[in-house]
Parts: C-alpha cells; structure tokens; sequence
C-alpha cells in the first residue's frame, strides 16, 4: 500500500492534531515520516507536514503551538470603535510574529531537504489561481525546492483577514494565501497526486486524515448579513464545508481506506486563533484522548506502522545545503 498522510487547517487549532501525532509516535518509538510515503498538508496541517518532513519530532512542534500560540494570535481583549475600524482595513493578527515562532522551529532548512514526498496547498493572490508547492518527486517539479521551509509555511497559513498574504522570494513577485480557502483538508490533492504523478492505482492508496476538531455550523443567523456580520464567520464556513466535502469524496473514491482521527466539539468552543493557554490544553488533551483510543490506536498500528516507507529519493537536490539547528520553542 501507498500510505499517505493528510493533516487539515485550522490555525491554533492544528494543537490537536500535533498532540495526536505525537501520542502516535510515542507508541511506535519512531519518527512518523519514516511510515509515509506522501505527506500533504494545508495552512497548520502544512506546518506539520514541514515539521514532520525533516524528522522534527511530533512532541516538538506540539511544544511550539504550546508555547508560541500566544505570541501569534495574541488576544484582542475587548476591540472598542477604533479596533473595528481597523479590523476593516487590515488582518487580525502580525505575520512577523509567525514568521520568528517559525524560524525557532523550521531554522534555515529548505523545502526540498525533506526527506518525505511533500505537497502543501496554497493560493496564488497575484496570478488568481490554486497552487501547490511541492518536493521532487516527479521531474517537472524543481521550482519550490530551493524555498526556505519558513517561506512554505507562510505561503500555506495566510489565513484571510488572520494574516496578510506571503511573499515568496524564490518565486519573484508572487504573494500567497492561506491553502485553506479551496484544500482546508488537503486528502483530495494527495490522492490525485498520487494516482496522477506517481501512478498509484486507487486500489493501493490508504489514507491517515487527522483533523484539527469540527463542530456542528449553523449559518441561519447569517442568511441575511451584511459583510461586518459575517465578520470571520465566512471564512469558517469556507474551511468547514471545503474540509467536510473532501472527506467524503476521499472516502468514495477509495471505500474503507481512508482513516480518520477528529472529534467533535460544541459550536464555539475553539477558534483559529483563540490561543489563550487553557484552551490550547484542551485541545493536545483532545489530540492525546483521540490518538490513543483503543480502536483508533490499533488501526493506524496494523494500517500505518506494519513496515517503514521506501526511502524518497527525490529526482532533484538542492542546489545548497543548510539547516542548522533552530532554537527550541
């Protein structure tokens, strides 16, 4: 089987699916990139992939949501007249902060020094069009491999109205969205890559979708609002419906091999960017209490961990190696 590993969006919330994956990897004693022949992953699913990418353990990058979620979605407290004015004409939160909280993780690696098969959705603002950004695992794809890591993961999590769009240096004059806004679960673009650029017949694929918590979204509140009512409540309704879709379409194209790690929580009880410390606990708690439920943790050992991945060789190198070790979180 070809095993990929899909990690959805969702901003501060991506503390559950790294808590999930760490517990995983805790209980097979490896790093979890060794297992996987394709990682995909959009908006804090791309960070993860990232991370898991160059063998950073899981633990570390759920330390990072830990101890630098704060820094990055910084609480508002109460906006007054003036903060929602601003709110009108600029994003929410600072891409400065995320770019050091990344730099402390991601150091000066590049892209393509991943030792996995990589593809992170985004969206290209100047050219108006869905992207990709992807290793060497096919011939034509040599273009984002000289890209710092850092780069990649602005490139994915510019969430609208959170974050201003990215720029991307190795590709000049480009600027980049949040990958969530069409592949908030990034499972259909893994699946096509693989049966479309590797030439994996349907029949050997099996998928590993981990999710960053759902919630049931009622949107009749809304059926009449006006732009300043919809507020970040649009995007939302973006992610949520892109990611629901998706799973379902992954699951009919591929029947019973596409294994899903989510839960669901009351409507409202996390956000994107609501990282005050005791709801980013709860959240790695939710990821640990998902990853190690009996059934769950049983299926991805005999599913997923039978057997490490051949090795990725990718068809092109960097021109320059780097990496020095970042700074922990």
């Amino acid at each position: 089987m070809f095993r990929i590993l899909s990690l959805d969006g969702g901003g501060i919330k991506g503390a559950f699916t790294a808590s999930a994956l760490a517990a995983i990897e805790n209980d097979i004693g490896e790093p979890i990139g060794d297992y996987f022949d394709l990682i995909a992953g959009t908006s804090t699913g791309g960070i993860l992939a990232l991370g898991l990418g160059f063998r950073i353990p899981a633990k570390t990058i759920m330390d990072f949501y830990k101890n630098m979620g704060p820094d990055i979605f910084p609480r508002m407290g109460r906006l007054g007249i003036e903060g929602l004015l601003r709110q009108l004409f600029t994003t929410k939160h600072s891409h400065k902060k995320l770019r050091t909280a990344l730099e402390k993780v991601l150091g000066d690696r590049k892209f393509g020094q991943a030792k996995n098969r990589l593809i992170v959705p985004t969206y290209d603002a100047i050219g108006g069009r869905i992207f990709i950004l992807k290793t060497a695992h096919h011939e034509r794809f040599k273009y984002d491999i000289e890209a710092l890591a850092v780069d990649v993961a602005l490139a994915t999590s510019a969430a609208p109205t959170y974050f201003e769009a990215a720029p991307f240096p190795v590709h000049l004059g480009s600027s980049f969205v949040d990958g969530g806004v069409w592949a908030n679960d990034p499972v259909l673009a893994a699946i096509v890559e693989a049966k479309c650029f590797l030439n994996i017949p349907l029949t050997e694929i099996n998928v590993l979708s981990i999710g960053t918590t759902s919630a049931p979204f009622n949107i009749a509140k809304n059926r009449r609002a006006g732009i300043i009512k919809w507020n970040v409540g649009m995007i939302n309704l973006m992610f949520e419906a892109q990611a629901e879709t998706a799973i379902e379409q992954a699951k009919m194209l591929l029947d019973d091999r596409v294994f899903r790690i989510d839960v669901t929580t009351k409507p409202g009880e996390f956000s994107l960017d609501d990282a005050s410390p005791d709801k980013i606990d709860q959240l790695i708690g939710l990821g640990r209490g998902e990853a190690v439920k009996k059934a769950n943790l049983e299926a991805v050992r005999q599913r997923f961990f039978f057997a490490k991945a051949a090795e990725f060789i990718p068809v092109h190198q960097v021109k320059q190696t780097s990496g020095a070790a970042p700074t922990p979180p």
